[in-house]
């Protein structure tokens, strides 16, 4: 198949940047992970592979085959591998090549062809090797003309099982590949389309993984089934529409509302087409983008160089994809949501599909058009779908650089077509009452694996889309009904193998081996064929070698997702649909987890930013919920919200006290109130007696300081004596209790009061009347001796006169 242009760009980027994209999920904005995984199913063998042949001491395995679709080659070459397994060394072992007669002419007919034991074969070419030692492995290449091949009959082309034999005595062992013949017959291609899911569920964000996710995207043919926790997001703020320029949306408000669209204000759902819930690729203008601004730069050297490989990653995905599968949060249920008829949890998974960034600016790793730190937009830009002003620049126009990781881009709002019209329930969630609520003519359902089989046995396979009457279930034929895609569930099984070794190769032939049967089936009539990796399935080089396989033999037409959603109906009639189970656990974790959230909303409205409070758990709602994990691991991860919920509400506690003495009437009492949240909370306080002579008068709207502790007073009033039992009550301002589980002992003397007050009135009485006495007799005493003083002092002077005048002749 040609290699097309595009093909050829993304492998020049992909060789540009060879920058390690081993960022983990909690780094450039991504949303974190969930800790439960499911288990993988892609170790499993396809039962459309056949049985394993046993071996008896030596193991073969066929590791290459050169060409791997025979056209006109002079020769094959078949490569491999021999493993002594016996207790000896081998002198000798005849290799032996056997290449069936036959083209199978169905896909059960080749799972047939590869479990046989004698197949009706031809001997192509023997082989021998020599002195190979007790566990040793030898390799072997055995060259076989095309002209010794069974390959004469041209309208037998397709494919051909190949037997490798080795024996040696009494030991013996083979192994099966599939060689493919192109004899160049006149066919209608068959039209293929594929859609590779990508999820943090089983995510690794690996250098590996990355590469190959890129791979992918711009395979012709593959469709990615993107979760949006797997977009790492810039430093930038993204811009959301405004009402005035998003289209019209209206709130839902039951689960059967479009999966595609946001159910709630328009303003927030980043909706590109109302209608289709799919975002077309901007078109063309002459007028020139505005300069996108780059993201601020981390002063951080690891953070700056992480946030460099998650701008190149994304710069990369975007400009690959075509088109790329908007999937819920974390890959969540929508089957699930549905059938549990939780509208809250429906919408919020609706907006992350709604919201799923097409352009480098709206993953935030360029500044909003409309910000002030970006240039204003010239007045002949014309506004994308979403609101933001949109162009391309003129052909003279240089490139711009976007961000910070000097990733050169055309328009920083250019990007691949996002598809938000697509639902992708559980196996066992899909339905009827799923369909009759995503019935629309521009919404698509992939059905499961097994799922709308035909009917009655059919020597075709018939067309990949099917129309469901939703009431019933069964096929519409009158172009009504809702729309849904059957897999080729072979094909489905062959991508979602992890093979390795021997077994990439066969996977490899398998697929395409069985779209030539397709083909053979009705040779002048194009078929449809569709396939969807399980989820899990590993993203890795040896996928993109699966899916390169699939699409390049020339009987395959590589079809995008949408082509393949708006292709003819089949009228075949297909098994009715059942309405769809919701599993008890499944049940139980969604209504626990809503429970919880109510729970939390009264805690919530009492701090000052509510919106901080949900943001540190409904993040991981979502991926609970996911279609990857089995009900009792949806449980377990619910019950995990719900933890983290009640951790939080028991945050707010009163530290213990003992006994505290109470004697007087009124009185503040202090309660010591911690607050354990990351963000300050209202909340009222009192004390609830069980005994009415105490009396408590609610402390309201008392702030607690964040990560820390807060005396709280609580007037209190008290009549009598008594011991009595008293309970902390801490409540939200709505009323809701918070902590109301520690006691204090409260002994009350309020008596004492009066009687203290009259003892200290009688003694200040007392030391008064003590004093006035007191007083009274220092003042008479200094009037006694003053007047004795005076006594003494007249008859000292009268002696003294009495002596003058003697004295006197």
């Amino acid at each position: 198949m040609a290699v097309t242009r595009r093909a050829l760009t993304a492998g020049v980027l992909c060789a540009a940047m060879a920058l390690p994209f081993g960022l983990g999920l909690n780094e450039a904005g991504a949303a974190p992970a969930p800790t439960v995984t499911s288990s993988q199913s892609d170790a499993s063998r396809p039962a459309v592979m056949g049985t394993v042949s046993e071996d008896s001491g030596l193991s073969v395995s066929i590791n290459s085959l050169s060409p791997q679709i025979i056209t006109d080659e002079n020769e094959l070459v078949i490569s491999g591998t021999v493993r002594n397994d016996s207790p000896t060394t081998l002198a000798n072992i005849s290799l032996e090549v056997f290449v069936a007669n036959e083209t199978p002419i169905s896909v059960p007919a080749l799972t047939t062809a590869l479990s046989d034991d004698e197949p009706d074969a031809t001997h192509a070419a023997s082989s021998s090797l020599t002195d190979v030692a007790r566990g040793a492995t030898t390799s072997f290449e055995i060259r076989i003309p095309t002209s010794s091949l069974p390959l004469t009959d041209a309208e037998e082309w397709g494919p051909r099982v190949t037997t490798v034999t080795a024996t040696s005595g009494e030991y013996s062992g083979k192994d099966r590949s599939i060689i493919v013949w192109d004899s160049g017959a006149q066919v209608s291609a068959s039209r293929v389309s594929t859609v590779i899911p990508w999820t943090s569920t089983s995510a690794t964000q690996d250098q590996g993984e990355r590469s190959a996710v890129l791979s992918l995207a711009s395979a012709s043919g593959v469709t990615l089934a993107v979760d949006p926790l797997l977009i790492p997001r810039g430093p930038q703020p993204t811009a959301t529409p405004t009402p005035s320029t998003s289209p019209s949306t209206s709130p839902s408000t039951s689960p059967s509302t479009d999966a595609g669209q946001s159910g709630s204000d328009p303003a927030q759902s980043g909706q590109s087409d109302a209608e289709s819930g799919q975002s077309d690729a901007p078109t063309a203008s002459p007028s020139a983008s505005p300069t996108p601004t780059p993201a601020p730069t981390a002063t951080d050297p690891a953070q700056r160089a992480r946030d460099l490989q998650s701008e190149a990653f994304v710069a990369a995905l975007l400009s690959n994809a075509t088109e790329i599968i908007a999937l819920p949060e974390g890959d969540a249920d929508l089957g699930a949501l549905s059938l549990s008829g939780n509208t809250g949890f429906w919408d919020r998974a609706s907006r992350s599909m709604a919201d799923f960034p097409d352009t480098l600016r709206k993953a935030g790793w360029v500044a909003p058009a409309n910000s002030p730190a970006s240039p204003s937009p010239s007045a002949s830009a014309t506004p994308s779908p979403s609101g933001t002003p949109d162009a391309t620049p003129t052909p003279s126009a240089s490139t711009s650089t976007a961000g910070q990781s000097a990733t050169t881009t055309s328009s920083p709002d250019s990007g691949p077509s996002i598809l938000r019209n697509v639902a992708w329930p559980a196996d066992t969630t899909f339905g009827t009452s799923f369909l009759s609520g995503f019935s629309s003519s521009n919404q698509i359902t992939i059905a499961p694996v097994g799922a709308l089989t035909p009917a009655e046995d059919v020597p075709f396979t018939s067309y990949a889309r099917v129309n469901v009457d939703p009431a019933t279930g069964e096929t519409s034929t009158d172009g009504t009904g809702a729309r849904t895609l059957a897999q080729q569930s072979d094909i489905a099984a062959l991508l979602s193998w992890n093979a390795s070794g021997g077994d990439e190769l066969d996977a490899e032939q398998a697929l395409t081996a069985i779209t030539a049967i397709i083909t053979r089936e009705r040779p002048a009539s194009s078929r449809t064929i569709f396939a969807a990796a399980q989820r899990g399935t590993v993203i890795n080089e040896r996928l993109t070698g699966r899916t390169k396989a699939l699409f390049s033999p020339r009987w395959v037409s590589a079809m995008s997702f949408s082509e393949m959603a708006a292709s003819e109906p089949t009228d075949v009639d297909r098994q009715t649909v059942e309405a769809g189970v919701l599993e008890a656990d499944t049940e139980t974790a969604i209504s626990a987890m809503a429970s919880s959230l109510t729970m939390l909303t009264p805690l919530a409205n009492a701090t000052d930013d509510a919106d901080a409070v949900y943001a540190s758990v409904t993040p991981q709602i979502l991926p609970a919920l996911a279609a990857q994990l089995t009900p009792s691991e949806q449980l377990d991860a619910a019950t995990a919200v719900t933890s983290q919920v009640t951790t939080m509400l028991s945050a707010v506690t009163v530290e213990p006290s003992s006994a505290v003495n109470l004697i007087n009437k009124s009185a503040n009492f202090p309660v010591l109130v911690r607050n354990n949240l990351p963000w300050p909370v209202r909340v009222n306080v009192t004390l609830v007696p069980d005994d009415p002579r105490l009396r408590a008068t609610p402390a309201q709207s008392q702030t607690l300081a964040a990560q820390g502790a807060t005396t709280v007073e609580v007037p209190v009033g008290a009549i009598g004596s008594g011991d009595i039992e008293v309970t902390y009550k801490v409540t939200t301002p709505d009323g809701v209790v918070l902590d109301d589980s520690q006691t204090v002992t409260v002994r009350m003397r309020a008596g004492w009061e009066d009687a203290i007050t009259a003892v200290i009135a009688s003694l200040f009485g007392l030391l008064f009347l003590a004093g006035i006495t007191r007083s009274l007799r220092k003042r008479a005493a200094r009037k006694a001796q003053a007047a004795s003083s005076d006594a003494d002092t007249t008859d000292i002077t009268t002696e003294t006169e009495t002596a003058t005048t003697k004295e006197t002749p």
